[in-house]
Parts: C-alpha cells; structure tokens; sequence
C-alpha cells in the first residue's frame, strides 16, 4: 500500500523498538508500514467507526500481518494499552486532536505523540505543552496542496515556545509557501472583517507582522 506524502513523513517520526497505536487508522496503511520498516516494533490500529476497522482488518489480512498487528474499536486514547509508548492521531483537525489529546490520566504510559493536524498547529503545540511534553522534531508537508505539521512531542516538561511557529525556522520551501499562504489569507479576512472587531482585526494584523519577521529570518541556503 503506497503511502501519502503526509503519512511517510509520519512513519519517519517513529522511533524503532516501539510499542505503536495509531489511533483513527482508516485503512491502516501506516500500521502496515510501520510493521514492515521499523525494528522490533509493535503496533496496534483502531478506530471509532466499524467501516474503517473492517477494512483496516482486509488490508492487514491481504500483506499477512493479522498476527502482528491488533485491531480494535477504541475511541481516541481512552483505555489506551498499557504497553503503548507512542501514540499517532494523524489526517485529523488541530481541534479534534486536542481534543483527543486532552486526557493526561490516559497518556501516562506514552513516552512519544506524533501528529499531524491540517489546521489550528498553535492550538496543538498548546496542548502538547498543557500535557508537559517537549516537541522534538516539527515538519510542514504540502500534500495534494494541502498544508500540514507533523509534531513529534516527547514527555517531559519544556519551556514555553512561540505556538505560531513552534520549533520551526523558515529554511523550507514547504514552510514558507504555508506562511506565505497564511499571511495572505490573513490580509482576506481583514478586507472583508466589520472594523467594529478592532480585537480581531488588531489580533490578524498582529500575526501578520510576526509571520513577516518570521520569513524575513529565513537562512540563505533554502532546502
């Protein structure tokens, strides 16, 4: 099963010697993946829906993986195994991840989570540093023309850092086109916002000059 952009960029945040859920698996093709390219790793898949789950199970069952890898109906982190010590939510809302996300007494176990939400990234740098992790690794993807992070946070208390930007620095040409893109978006909404929203208007403007400075920083040798 060939993966996205996205999703190998995912796999390549996911240590060897793993105990891996991939929670909201779909088809399960990054559980596969990772069973079959990572060292002594094991790796659960589940989802909420039955549809998925029934063809994660096929899928698994095609590439003769049904041994290793363990299917189960689970809602987010919720009765999370025990033995999990990295945790993905992928393809999902920053919203809905933080969401997931917001239950420390379920993550006690879990040394990694690596996710990678397609919008709201400051809301889940916030969470991830509301729950005492450090994030490590931060990459933008440009996937199908789709903007996405792919956060590997690992546990342990870090200090604060700029949610707009996280860990990131503007060397990337998928960094800057996402920062590009969100200032230009920015200046949209302005045009059309009521001036009676002076808070908001001033909180865009705001972000707008940051994100400015931020590309401005950008180191000479573009990768």
């Amino acid at each position: 099963m060939k993966l996205s952009k996205r999703l190998l960029t995912v796999a390549s945040f996911v240590p060897d010697n793993s105990f891996v859920c991939d929670i909201g698996t779909d088809h399960a093709g990054l559980a596969i993946y990772l069973q079959e390219n990572l060292k002594n790793v094991k790796v659960i898949a589940t989802d909420i829906n039955d549809n998925p789950l029934n063809i994660a199970k096929k899928n698994i069952q095609k590439v003769g993986l049904q041994k290793e890898i363990k299917v189960l109906k689970q809602d987010g982190i919720k009765n999370l195994d025990k033995k999990v010590d990295t945790i993905i939510i992928a393809g999902m809302g920053g919203i809905l991840i933080s969401e997931i996300l917001n239950s420390p007494k379920d993550l006690e176990n879990v040394k990694n989570i690596i996710v990678a939400p397609n919008n709201e990234f400051p809301l889940v740098r916030k969470m991830l540093f509301k729950l005492n992790y450090t994030i490590e690794r931060e990459r933008i993807v440009i996937d199908n023309q789709k903007s996405y992070l792919v956060i590997k946070a690992i546990k342990g208390k870090s200090s604060k850092i700029d949610y707009l930007f996280g860990t990131l620095k503007a060397n990337t040409l998928e960094t800057i086109y996402y920062y590009n893109n969100l200032m230009n978006t920015n200046r949209q909404v302005l045009k059309k916002m009521p001036k009676k929203y002076f808070l908001k208007r001033l909180k865009l403007k705001h972000e707008n000059k940051k994100i400015k400075k931020f590309l401005l920083s950008k180191e000479k040798n573009v990768k």
